[in-house]
């Protein structure tokens, strides 16, 4: 009996977690879990089909430095996969080449 609630209770805690946005030992640490038993708890959860919820895209701010007249920028993704923008390429383009590359194949 105690183990069940005990995963009903983790089971709530995990999707509060992917709502949140938070990190993972941030949220744990709030909730005063140990970070490993969360973790257990996330990798269980989405073995057992409880798909993650897909993280919404965050952008940030980006200043040019140095030479603003350079032909080419390169922008690096979160898992190193890098894309190169020509001068004068269109915000639409790169959305979508930004999209593409984040979306599974």
């Amino acid at each position: 009996m105690a183990e069940t609630r005990a995963a009903a209770r983790m089971a709530r805690l995990v999707a509060q977690w992917r709502k949140s946005g938070e990190s993972r030992a941030s949220f744990a640490r709030r909730h005063q879990i140990s970070p490993w038993s969360f973790w257990y708890w996330c990798r269980k959860l989405a073995a057992d089909g409880a798909q993650p919820a897909a993280a919404a895209p965050r952008f940030v701010p980006v200043q040019m430095a140095g030479d603003t007249d350079a032909a080419v920028i390169e922008i690096v993704l979160r898992d190193g996969e890098r894309l190169h923008v020509r001068a004068g390429a269109s915000t639409d383009l790169v959305r979508a080449a930004v999209s593409a590359l984040r979306s599974s194949c």
